[in-house]
């Protein structure tokens, strides 16, 4: 935490959260996008008359229903599995109908670290390709150009550009570029607590691994329990350097809960 607060100079508060919109997304394959609906609006004085007689007050209501990976999100622990065994091999059966009896959203609680963000796009590029991976020499160039260093328990955040491909058309939910196998061994030597990206799954997909379509889901989440921010908003980094910043990224206390939607910030 004090690693986090001494990155802050000016106090400057960036939003690494999408917009949620009614009926938009983006979302993952087999997921629905959020529904806001209102249920008390300008229309609707009738609602309660006694105060609006009295006092000429009323008010407005309204309903969001959203998948708990429908934007930006932090997965829990519970999320994945192999061969039965989740984190800490607890067997999925805890994952029932009513939710998750261990590693559930919940136990994630708040985080604030120190964050850590860096545009991993080609120069010349716009975006990473569907399968493309992280050049993991471009994004450890690019961390000692700006004189950062990953420390145990930093997050670190990557741009692929797939949220504003994905705006533009150009790709869909069925693939994005992210990071390969080949960063599971430098993310764990690093000591990084939460990984993220603005894609799907962090990870690229479709995976290099033939054997299994998530495998740093696996290794490092179900493995290792390091966290899985996706559907970040950074576009706001491209073409810029590596940059740190204090974190703060809190999950709703979703009672077993595979996911949470969250609203994280980066403060200068």
């Amino acid at each position: 935490m004090r690693r986090a607060m001494d990155t802050v100079r000016t106090f400057e508060t960036v939003s690494l959260a999408l917009p949620v919109r009614n009926g938009k997304g983006p979302v993952g394959p087999r997921r629905q996008p959020p529904q806001h609906f209102m249920v008390r609006d300008g229309g609707d004085a009738a609602v309660a008359p006694e105060l609006t007689a009295k006092h000429g007050f009323s008010f407005s209501d309204d309903i969001l229903l959203i998948p708990t990976h429908g934007t930006t999100h932090l997965d829990a622990l519970c999320h994945v599995w192999q061969d039965g065994k989740m984190y800490g091999g607890l067997s999925s059966d805890l994952v029932t109908s009513r939710g998750a009896k261990r590693l559930g959203i919940e136990e994630a609680g708040p985080i604030l670290t120190r964050g850590l963000i860096v545009d991993v796009v080609p120069d010349g590029k716009r975006w990473l390709d569907v399968s493309e991976p992280v050049d993991l020499d471009l994004l450890r160039r690019k961390l000692k150009d700006a004189d950062l260093t990953p420390e145990r328990g930093d997050a670190l955040f990557v741009r692929t550009g797939w949220v504003e491909a994905w705006e533009e058309g150009e790709q869909n939910q069925l693939g994005w570029g992210g990071f390969d196998v080949d960063a599971i061994d430098w993310i764990l030597e690093m000591g990084l607590s939460v990984i993220g990206a603005d894609n799907i799954g962090v990870e690229m997909s479709p995976a290099s691994d033939p054997d299994c379509a998530v495998p740093l889901h696996v290794r490092l989440m179900r493995d290792h329990g390091v966290y899985f921010a996706e559907l970040l908003n950074l576009a706001g980094f491209k073409g810029s350097p590596a940059v740190a910043g204090m974190l703060t990224m809190s999950p709703l206390r979703i009672m077993g809960a595979t996911a949470s939607p969250v609203a994280p910030f980066l403060v200068f």
